[in-house]
C-alpha cells in the first residue's frame, strides 16, 4: 500500500471515529425541561422530596400522598421532559382517584436532578430502582407498586420491573430494543462506532436495555402490563409496540391510530381505559 494509501486509511478511520463519538455523545445531551406545571393543577397537595438513585445521585421528585391506602404509583418521564411534563401529569387525577398515592421523579440530568447526561435507559434504571427504594422505606414494598413510564422511561421501567417484583407495569411509547432503535438513527454503518464510543465514554452499553427481553421475564413472572403506543409515532415507531406484545401476548395493547409520540393522554379516553386496567389489578396489594 502507498503511503497515499495508508494515510487516506488513517483519515477515513478519523472521521468514522470522530463522527461516531461526536453522534454518541450528542445523544447523551438531553433538554432540560421546566414545564412550571405541578400536581396542584389538579387540586392535588404534594410535597417536594429528594430520592436516593442506587449509585448515589440525590433527585428531585414530588410526592403526592391521597389515601391510607397501602398502594402506590412510581411515574418517570422520559428523554428531555421532566416530573411535570404535560404527559405525566393527566395520569396524575387517574391514580389519585383511585386511592394510589404517587411519587414522580426527574431522572438523573432532566429537571431538577443532577447530572448532565442521559445513558437512555442505562443508568436511568439506578433512578427508578431508587425510587422503589424510597417507597420501600415509606411503607409500600415493590409489590404494591405500579410502574408508568413514557418512552425512555417506559423501556426502563420495564428493564427494571423485570429484575423487581412490581405489581403492575404501564410503558406508554416505548421502545422495544435500544440498539435496534439507535441503529435506525445512525445507520447500520455508523452504529458499531456510536455502541463502542457510548460504552468507553459513558460506561453505557446501549444492548444492556432491552425492554421486549424483559416484557417476557414479565410474562413469565405474571406481571400485567398495559402497552399504549400510537401508531403515528415517528420518535419510536409503532413496531416497537409490536415487538414487545409479541413477546408478551396476553399484554393489553392500546393502539392509538393517527397519534404520535407520548400523546395517549390526549384522547379522550386516555382516563377511563388506564382507569380500567388499575382496576383490573384487583384489591390484593
Amino acid at each position: 500500500m502507498t503511503n497515499a494509501g495508508v494515510f487516506g486509511g488513517v483519515a477515513l478511520g478519523a472521521g468514522y471515529a470522530a463522527a461516531a463519538v461526536r453522534l454518541a455523545m450528542g445523544a447523551s445531551v438531553p433538554r432540560r425541561e421546566r414545564s412550571g406545571l405541578e400536581p396542584s393543577l389538579y387540586g392535588l397537595e404534594f410535597s417536594p422530596v429528594r430520592v436516593r438513585s442506587r449509585d448515589g445521585l440525590e433527585l428531585a421528585a414530588w410526592w403526592v400522598p391521597v389515601s391510607r391506602q397501602r398502594k402506590a404509583a412510581l411515574l418517570v418521564h422520559g428523554l428531555h421532559a421532566s416530573k411535570g411534563s404535560p404527559y405525566v401529569l393527566p395520569a396524575l387525577p387517574v391514580y389519585a382517584g383511585l386511592g394510589f398515592n404517587v411519587l414522580l421523579i426527574d431522572l438523573r440530568a432532566h429537571g431538577e436532578s443532577p447530572g448532565e447526561r442521559t445513558t437512555l435507559g442505562v443508568r436511568e434504571s439506578r433512578d427508578v430502582l431508587g425510587g422503589l427504594d424510597w417507597l420501600a422505606q415509606h411503607g409500600y414494598p415493590s409489590q404494591a407498586v405500579v410502574l408508568h413510564g413514557w418512552s425512555m422511561g417506559a423501556a426502563t421501567v420495564l428493564g427494571v420491573a423485570a429484575g423487581e417484583a412490581v405489581r403492575a407495569v404501564v410503558a406508554d411509547s416505548g421502545y422495544a430494543r435500544l440498539s435496534l432503535l439507535l441503529r435506525q438513527r445512525t445507520g447500520a454503518l455508523l452504529y458499531p462506532g456510536v455502541s463502542l464510543a457510548a460504552r468507553l465514554l459513558l460506561g453505557a452499553n446501549p444492548a444492556a436495555v432491552a425492554p421486549e427481553e424483559a416484557a417476557a421475564r414479565l410474562r413469565a413472572a405474571g406481571t400485567p402490563l398495559y402497552l399504549l403506543h400510537g401508531d403515528a409515532d415517528r420518535t419510536v415507531p409503532y413496531e416497537n409496540a409490536r415487538r414487545i406484545a409479541a413477546r408478551y401476548p396476553e399484554a393489553r395493547l392500546w393502539t392509538l391510530p393517527g397519534y404520535p409520540h407520548v400523546s395517549a393522554w390526549r384522547h379522550p379516553e386516555y382516563g377511563w381505559r388506564l382507569r380500567e386496567f388499575l382496576e383490573s389489578l384487583g384489591g390484593r396489594w
